[in-house]
């Protein structure tokens, strides 16, 4: 009877220190012991709310990285157009050679400008406007999930300008149009890309909070339930020390009866 008496009251003290740890840390599962598949799978939810979230700082990163060459190809087109009226001006008939030669040189600092905007954008010591730049931002939780944005190559349309003559400048003008044409192909695709980003970025913000409301049904403890288990479990714990305290007492007296 005392075995038995004893089991039970272990039995009860395990639960209730089981309650005093669930109830202590919020949650249901504090070790495999409590509930081995729910852990693991509550485990893996966790990793992909984890994912997400890099995948969300990923996203605005490249969204960041985008702005920048944004920003940069709108001032680079700026300068075209300024390039272009003035290559407008100088075909007028009233302008002679000494009035072209003025108007040359302001192009040429112009086109140096546009140059060292190309030579001089960077994110995080990347250059974004030099060269046939493509890039793949990782945008999920898992391998394989991308987005590839074209950030073409500015330095291979920078126009050459002349007004020294009318055929020249017939040329240049050419030029211009052409190279004003490619920038906004350019920044089209950088556009094009932002826009792609910014609704990752919103699907899996919206992701991440299903998976993290699911993962906390999971782990999250009912207190309410867990309290009244407290209650009933102290209640058998003092009960059953009690019983076993009278039993003890009720054998000893017994045992001096007998002597």
């Amino acid at each position: 009877m005392n075995v038995s008496s004893t089991t039970h009251l272990n039995n009860n003290s395990i639960n209730l220190n089981s309650n005093m740890t669930k109830l202590s840390s919020g949650s249901k599962i504090n070790s495999a012991a409590d509930d081995a598949s729910g852990m693991s799978i509550a485990d893996g939810m966790s990793a992909q709310v984890r994912g997400l979230g890099q995948a969300i700082q990923n996203s605005n990163n490249a969204i960041g990285m985008i702005q920048v060459a944004d920003g940069a190809m709108q001032e680079y087109s700026n300068i075209l157009n300024d390039v272009r009226g003035l290559t407008l001006k100088a075909s007028s008939g009233i302008m002679n050679n000494s009035n072209r030669a003025i108007i040359q040189n302001e192009i040429d600092g112009l086109l140096s400008s546009a140059n060292n905007i190309i030579n001089t954008t960077s994110y995080n010591g990347i250059n974004l406007l030099r060269g046939d730049n493509e890039f793949s931002f990782h945008t999920g939780a898992n391998g394989g999930e991308n987005i590839n944005v074209d950030f073409g190559n500015a330095g291979s349309i920078l126009p050459s300008v002349d007004v020294s003559n009318s055929a020249s400048i017939e040329d240049s003008l050419k030029s211009i149009d052409s190279a004003l044409e490619s920038a906004g192909d350019i920044m089209t695709n950088l556009g094009a890309g932002q826009n792609a980003l910014e609704s990752n970025v919103r699907n899996i913000s919206v992701s991440q909070i299903n998976v993290a409301s699911a993962e906390s049904q999971i782990r999250d403890l009912d207190f309410a339930k867990e309290s009244a288990d407290f209650n009933k479990n102290s209640i058998l714990d003092q009960a059953g020390i009690f019983a076993l305290t009278q039993k003890n007492i009720v054998q000893a007296n017994v045992l001096n009866l007998l002597k």
